[in-house]
């Protein structure tokens, strides 16, 4: 099912680089979107001289005024496959949250190369015609 999935995903980098020294960088990633059973929105973030190895700084806004509540995960590029294939996966638990309607989360996650996806509730289910859409705005900001 994710499979399909998988061909209409959006992948959202955005970089806004302020400073040479490294210490200012911050990739962010931002829309507003209408998510239905089959999409899922992602940020992918990655370690490649951006961001500081070790402890990086996240934060996560998302507001929702569509009928469905959203999976906010957050989780290591590794976790990727198993959570495209709705196997179980390891999602960092302080950066996730299941039917969420509105989140604002910030903190420190230590990962070098990580996902911050904004997945339907119904996205690994049969197809429901049914379904309600969930419409987001996100913006995601790691330094």
């Amino acid at each position: 099912m994710r499979t399909l999935l998988l061909t209409v995903m959006m992948l959202c980098a955005c970089l806004s680089v302020p400073g040479c020294t490294g210490a200012d960088e911050e990739i962010v990633c931002e829309d507003t979107t209408t998510l239905t059973q089959y999409d899922v929105y992602e940020c992918g973030f990655e370690s490649s001289g951006i961001l500081n190895s070790g402890y990086t700084e996240l934060s996560i806004e998302m507001t929702s005024t569509g009928d469905s509540s959203v999976h906010i995960f957050t989780f290591d590029s590794d976790q990727y496959d198993t959570w495209a294939y709705c196997e179980g996966f390891d999602a960092e638990d302080s950066f996730s949250e299941w039917y969420s309607t509105g989140a604002s989360m910030e903190g420190e996650i230590d990962y070098d190369n990580f996902y911050v996806v904004f997945d339907h509730p119904n996205s690994c289910d049969e197809e429901d015609a049914s379904t309600p859409v969930a419409e987001i705005s996100f913006k995601v900001v790691a330094k």
